[in-house]
C-alpha cells in the first residue's frame, strides 16, 4: 500500500494551525498587553505601536490603532495643547510677552512635568498667605483642565526676601512660603474645586528660588510672593498601592 496522504481537505486553507502555533500566539498577545500597560506617555504610545506594526508587516500605512483612549499621563501633552490655543486666543488683545503678570496664560515644560501659569502667577501680598480672589479664578481654571485624572501635581509657595519686615503671622519664610502652598492646596481639594488631596504634594522653598532677583522694594519683589502649580508626570500609583475601588475626580 502506498503512504497514506495527509494533505488538508478540499475548501480548507493553506495554512493549519498547530497547537503549538496557538500557544506562542496567545503568549505574544499577553507579552505585549503587559508592555503597554507600562506605557506612561503618548510619546512612548506611539513608539511602541510602531515597532508593534513593523513586527507585523504593517509598517507604510496598513493597520489602525484606536488612540482615544490613552494613558493618563497623556495629560501633560493635551494641557500643552490646551494652553497653546489659550495663547493664540488672547494674542489679539495682549503682546506675545506681556511679562511674569501679565494676562496670558504659560505652561512650561520643567524636569519633572508642566508648570502652569494660568492668568499670570498666583501672588501674595506681603507677609500674607491669603488666596486673592483673582488667584482663585486662576486655580478653579486649571483644576477644570486636570480634574479626573491620576498624574500627581507640586504645589511650590514662594516668599521674598523683605517680607518679614513687615507685621507677619509666621516666624520665618520657610513656614510662609509652606503656608502659601498649603492656601492653593485647600482650595484646589476643596468641594467647589474637587481635586483629590492624595494628588498634591506640598514644597516650600523660602526666598531660594526668585524670579526678581538683585531687587530691592516690596514693589519689585511682588513676584516672588507666589505659589506655582507643577502637573508632574508621575502618577498616584507610582507612590501608592492602586485602591481598584477609588475612583477618579
Amino acid at each position: 500500500m502506498g503512504k497514506k496522504c495527509k494533505c488538508p481537505p478540499a475548501g480548507a486553507p493553506d495554512w493549519v494551525m498547530t497547537y503549538g502555533d496557538m500557544m506562542s500566539l496567545l503568549l505574544t498577545f499577553f507579552i505585549i498587553l503587559v508592555a503597554l500597560s507600562q506605557i506612561k506617555t503618548e510619546d512612548q504610545y506611539h513608539a511602541y505601536l510602531e515597532e508593534i506594526k513593523k513586527a507585523f508587516g504593517m509598517l507604510g500605512g496598513s493597520g489602525k490603532a484606536s488612540i482615544t483612549d490613552m494613558p493618563a499621563t497623556s495629560l501633560i501633552k493635551r494641557l500643552d495643547e490646551v494652553m497653546q490655543i489659550k495663547r493664540e486666543e488672547v494674542k489679539h488683545s495682549n503682546t506675545d510677552d506681556p511679562g511674569i503678570e501679565g494676562e496670558d496664560p504659560q505652561v512650561t515644560r520643567v524636569r519633572e512635568g508642566m508648570l502652569f501659569t494660568q492668568g499670570g502667577r498666583i501672588t501674595f501680598e506681603p507677609g500674607s498667605a491669603d488666596l486673592s480672589d483673582e488667584a482663585k479664578v486662576g486655580l478653579a481654571g486649571v483644576a477644570d483642565l486636570v480634574r479626573g485624572y491620576n498624574n500627581k501635581i507640586e504645589v511650590r509657595g514662594h516668599a521674598s526676601t523683605m517680607e518679614l519686615g513687615i507685621v507677619s503671622a509666621y516666624p520665618d519664610l520657610w513656614s510662609l512660603s509652606f503656608a502659601r502652598a498649603k492656601a492653593v492646596m485647600n482650595y484646589l481639594i476643596s468641594d467647589a474645586v474637587g481635586i483629590r488631596p492624595e494628588r498634591i504634594r506640598l514644597i516650600a522653598t523660602s526666598e531660594h528660588e526668585p524670579l526678581a532677583k538683585r531687587v530691592y522694594s516690596l514693589a519689585e519683589q511682588a513676584p516672588n510672593r507666589r505659589a506655582e502649580i507643577l502637573v508632574m508626570e508621575a502618577l498616584i500609583e507610582d507612590f501608592t498601592k492602586p485602591d481598584s475601588s477609588a475612583s477618579a475626580n
